[in-house]
């Protein structure tokens, strides 16, 4: 909710995404100080077809967004050797496949506003797999090489892609809080000079 609160202080429209809308109103109530208008849609990651689906109804209602921060992760504990082919698949559809729809669903509408940025979470697993976390582990990894293909498809059209590796586990009151990391995106969507396919919040 920090990121939320972030670009909705900087002045965007935010929608809230999640499988149920049940929590997400007193989540959006939370930002009603902001002054931004605050959308709240169920969508489920795990099915991303229909993921596809409510955000192409999305983009065609409220037009092209500015900017999409994919943050979707199943990140239960597992190990390769004891997950079945059914875990494997739903992790991978939830940590990687909904987030190339999204940036699938979304592309037309930004190459028609002229402009856009998606960011996708991106994790110290990735350069450092742990075993027992294998599928977070897995998935952070392919999202940095999904996420370097599509800035290379779409920086033609003027779209930005990128991850944004946070290398350090999120608690309050560290140099990891999630205030510091909601910073550091907004910092990304607002560079002015050369895009890269990855930054990185180190906690400093």
């Amino acid at each position: 909710m920090a990121v939320a609160r972030r670009f909705a202080v900087g002045g965007y429209r935010v929608t809230l995404v999640a499988r149920s809308t049940g929590g997400l109103g007193d989540l959006a109530g939370t930002l009603a100080d902001t002054g931004a208008k605050i959308n709240t849609i169920a969508a489920d990651a795990s099915d991303p077809d229909g993921l596809g689906a409510r955000m192409r109804e999305l983009y065609l209602g409220n037009g092209a967004p500015g900017v999409i921060v994919y943050n979707a992760v199943m990140g239960v504990p597992d190990r390769l050797l004891s997950s079945s082919v059914a875990h494997l698949q739903a992790a991978y559809s939830v940590d990687v496949i909904s987030a190339i729809v999204v940036a699938q669903v979304a592309a037309p509408a930004m190459r028609a506003a002229g402009f856009g940025i998606i960011l996708v979470t991106g994790g110290g697993f990735a350069d450092h797999p742990i075993p027992a976390l294998a599928t977070v582990s897995l998935g952070k990894a392919a999202l940095r090489s999904a996420a370097t293909m599509l800035g290379a498809d779409l920086e033609p059209d003027g779209i930005r892609v990128a991850t944004l590796t946070i290398a350090g586990k999120i608690v309050a009151g560290t140099s990891f809080d999630p205030e510091r990391i909601a910073e550091r995106y907004w910092e990304v969507v607002r560079v002015d000079g050369p895009w890269q396919a990855e930054f990185r919040f180190t906690g400093e």
